[in-house]
């Protein structure tokens, strides 16, 4: 009888201990036994530490790793994917929970899939200790399959949505080849839509993922993914990244900037791009549109903080807004700036006058 390949489930928590011993625990009673629980401690001060180590120290096949300080919920889902040699991953939060079939089937289907590289289930979101407060949209599964990695990859563009078609046991010889994660609104957008690039996505229609309260607001959610929150930063520093201001532009164009590295033919992935604006603005495009208008309103006063700011810093600040800005006439160029770019532009230039 051959043997069970090995699953490295490796689970972040911060500050989780009214959460994280009730998702170890859906971990710990899994059928698929040959797996290896890492538990990564991204630098908690609550009482979770200690639960972390009550589990490592009870059971032989639960390791623990300890960070020094928070790195947010971007760098714990990258360290997620490092832990461990098995050749399948699953990420896992510590909060949300599986069910005890939940790695068996997700397994089954790998095994005799060869071509798939992350299989995820069906979910609902909770509340409290059971409190179920509805299940996820059929659609917001993904079924990125077939031999044509473009076509999968405008599967994921056109229906992700969020949770739980993230949370799945990935094929790690796929995730070791995923470019690092940037500090981006839409990251796990941008990361998904990689990975079906490189092997089909399947799902169970089954409901064996819970998730703990639901989403978050899409603004909070990019506010704490710029490298400013992860310094324990206000989003708006002077010296930050502005794209957490259009968070769904940011997103879309995130999938120019990943499309562009990956290692596809030319035609591919200029084929790739030319599909980012029309199938994210039939997604998207009231609220992109509203997005870009905000930024519109709110480049005077940024414009004019770079005015006053000393000529690095100014520079710097330069660099940034135009990412944001570059990214909104992309995406919504309806909403146009013409002016207020050459007006940066002209903020930019006595770099050369002054050479």
């Amino acid at each position: 009888m051959r043997e069970q390949p090995t699953v490295d489930v490796n689970l972040f928590v911060y500050n989780g201990a009214e959460t994280v011993a009730r998702a170890i625990d859906s971990v710990l009673r899994q059928t698929w036994k040959p797996v290896s629980l890492t538990l990564i401690d991204d630098g908690s001060n609550d009482g979770t530490s200690d639960i972390l180590a009550g589990y490592a120290a009870r059971y032989p096949h639960v390791h623990l790793k300890r960070n020094r300080r928070n790195g947010g919920a971007i760098a714990g889902f990258q360290r997620a994917f490092w832990h461990g040699d098995a050749d399948f991953v699953m990420p896992k939060s510590g909060d949300d929970l599986i069910a005890p079939d939940f790695i068996e089937r997700m397994m089954g289907v790998l095994l005799d899939k060869p071509a798939c590289v992350m299989c995820h289930a069906a979910g609902l979101v909770f509340v409290g200790a059971d409190d179920v407060r509805g299940a996820y949209p059929p659609e917001h599964r993904l079924s990125a399959t077939g031999a044509d990695p473009v076509a999968r990859a405008r599967h994921v563009m056109r229906r992700y949505t969020s949770s739980p078609s993230f949370w799945g046991v990935y094929r790690r010889a796929a995730a070791d080849q995923l470019s690092p994660i940037r500090y981006r609104a839409g990251w796990d957008h941008a990361l998904l839509a990689e990975l079906a690039l490189l092997g089909e996505i399947r799902h169970d229609p089954e409901t064996f993922y819970w998730r703990r309260d639901g989403g978050k607001p899409v603004r909070q959610l990019a506010r704490a993914a710029t490298a400013q929150a992860r310094a324990g930063l206000p989003a708006d520093d002077p010296l930050g990244d502005c794209r957490w201001r259009t968070p769904l532009i940011t997103t879309a164009f995130s999938h120019v900037e990943t499309f562009a590295a990956t290692p596809l033919p030319l035609a591919d992935r200029r084929a790739l791009i030319a599909e980012v604006a029309p199938i994210f603005r039939a997604r998207w495009l009231a609220p992109m549109r509203r997005e870009a208008l905000a930024l519109r309103a709110a480049l005077p006063d940024l414009i004019e903080r770079i005015r006053t700011a000393d000529f690095v810093e100014a520079q710097l600040a330069c660099a940034e807004l135009a990412h944001a800005m570059h990214a909104s006439q992309a995406l919504v160029p309806e909403i146009d700036t013409a002016p207020m770019r050459i007006e940066l532009a002209a903020l930019a230039a006595p770099a050369a006058v002054a050479a």
